[in-house]
């Protein structure tokens, strides 16, 4: 099925602008092989395939679309709904003037995403688009938009029959100002037999709706800029953790406020981001079952960094919907050309950190906030020659298991050293060093990373994780790119440790495997 996917793709022609218009899409297709690994618990099952075609036309103000999706069995650690085959997405659109229509699926973000954000995220096996209908209006000088939208959420391959979502959003700016509001209605035409068992037990009945509002603001003069954001939600069925690992079930209402601060001038730039959430979790349906990635209909990000190198990433924070409240904070700060840190070809220094505290009504042993993450991060970075490039990092990280709700953290500290060398103008290779110390966990690693690049086609890299401070576990990886064009084709093979995999701040668990894949990818 894959193979016949591609092939009939070739045929697929892309019409140049003209009498019909102008077709493009993409294809991608990620498969992996499994294989028994003691290491990593074995076989997790044989193998595992996500599969994508996406098609676009547009002639003048017309526009029209699909996406197909083909799960013969999901990638290991992928929502468990993605499964089987059909058309995930299918719409219609329409342009005049200042108006905007659309019909059938399509994706939205509201503010920052805390009311409600539709979007796709295949590395996460998110696509929550809705399918419905979208009008969106502005005026001539696009000073005023209005929104208005409404539809059933998509979960899995196919919309979900359980809940719909209407929604309409006002935003205006004059000058440096801005200002917004938006109203987001859930309509949960079914509730789930286990969540209203529950709910009975509680003495209240599965609200069939749940309403959100929000309201923002924003001021930008010059290099300074300021944001703010209000977002409340009607009271929704709520599992509270008591002591013990009991819960109570109840009707909660929920808000989240949110300020974000930003500066730049000359070569200095910073920022501040402060954010409060009480039970601002929204599901498409609630369910008693483990809850999926996918079932949501808004957006809370990490608010701390989002790290890419492997040790710095092993145990990334994931926000605490329940309760929680904290900052983060960054400087920025590039020393020019031909001073005396600078050097020739100058230097960027970053300095940043986070501070997260869960709430105490979201802890059942506290009755104070009490830490739940914070981490420091240095990073600087050097060009020595027109070839050479050095970058210099340390993580400084400390993450209570139970968000909180226990004295006990756990601390760690990592250091990379990350160089790039051009060898010829087609040639180039990046090397990582990378050192994690802690006392807690599975306690010290290393790691190292050799990426050698050959322009325009080739990639090649190898890596290895090594875990010597407990369970002496290497994990290896080795891959090799291919690109021509919009075309490119990936091997790998290797050892993956389980944990949080995250992307924009959204987390899903990802248990070990070991194994080869192949990864394809075109657009046209």
């Amino acid at each position: 099925m894959i193979l016949s996917l591609l092939i009939s793709a070739l045929f697929l022609t892309p019409v140049a602008d003209g009498a019909w218009g102008k077709l493009s899409g993409a294809i991608e297709s990620n498969t992996v092989y499994y294989v028994d690994d003691p290491a990593t618990g074995g076989r997790l099952h044989e193998w595992g395939s996500n599969n994508w075609l996406k098609l676009d036309w547009q002639r003048d103000s017309l526009s029209a679309g699909l996406q197909a999706e083909w799960y013969p069995q999901a990638l290991a650690g992928y929502p468990s709904e993605l499964k089987g085959a059909g058309l995930s997405s299918l719409y219609f659109g329409w342009r005049h003037g200042a108006m905007d229509l659309t019909v059938g699926s399509f994706h939205e973000q509201l503010g920052s995403g805390l009311l409600l954000r539709s979007w796709e995220d295949r590395d996460m096996g998110i696509n929550n688009s809705i399918t419905g209908g979208r009008l969106v209006l502005r005026t001539r000088d696009k000073r005023l938009t209005a929104k208005i939208l409404g539809g059933m959420p998509k979960y899995g391959v196919w919309p979900t029959l359980k809940t719909a979502i209407a929604g309409t959003d006002v935003s205006a700016g004059l000058g440096g100002f801005t200002v917004g509001a938006g109203v987001v209605d859930r309509i949960c035409i079914t509730a789930e037999s286990g969540i209203s068992l529950l709910a009975s037990a509680g003495g209240f009945a599965v609200p069939q709706q749940v309403v959100g509002w929000s309201a923002r603001a924003g001021y930008v003069a010059g290099g300074f800029s300021v944001k703010a954001e209000y977002v409340g939600k009607s009271p929704d069925f709520y599992a509270e953790q008591l002591s013990g690992a009991r819960e109570e079930y109840k009707l909660k209402g929920g808000n989240a406020q949110l300020l974000e601060l930003s500066y730049a001038a000359g070569g200095f730039s910073g920022s501040l981001t402060l954010r409060r959430l009480e039970n601002m979790t929204n599901r498409i349906f609630n369910t008693t079952s483990s809850p999926s990635v996918a079932n949501t209909i808004n957006y809370l990000p990490a608010l701390c960094m989002q790290q890419t190198y492997m040790l710095a990433g092993l145990n990334p924070y994931v926000t605490y919907a329940d309760g929680e409240i904290g900052f983060q904070g960054d400087l920025y700060y590039t020393f020019r050309r031909g001073s005396a840190l600078g050097g020739r070809y100058g230097m960027k220094l970053h300095v940043g950190g986070c501070w997260i505290d869960a709430l105490p009504f979201a802890l059942p042993d506290r009755d104070v906030p009490w830490l739940a993450y914070r981490d420091i991060n240095i990073d600087l970075e050097r060009r020595w020659t027109r070839d050479f490039r050095t970058v210099f990092f340390v993580s400084i990280q400390e993450n209570s298991p139970t968000h909180g709700n226990r004295k006990r953290t756990d601390a760690q500290n990592v250091f990379v050293v990350d160089a790039s060398y051009r060898i010829t103008p087609q040639m180039a290779v990046r090397a990582e060093l990378q050192y994690l110390y802690s006392q807690e966990l599975t306690k010290d690693w290393m790691a190292a990373l050799v990426e050698v690049s050959f322009a325009p086609h080739w990639s090649v890299s190898v890596s290895d994780m090594y875990n010597h401070g407990s369970t002496g576990v290497h994990y290896f990886n080795v891959s090799a790119r291919y690109t021509v064009s919009s075309f490119s084709v990936s091997l790998l093979a290797g050892r993956n440790r389980e944990g949080m995999v995250c992307s924009g701040g959204v987390c899903r668990w990802q248990p070990a495997w070991s194994g080869a894949g192949l990864r394809v990818q075109w657009s046209f």
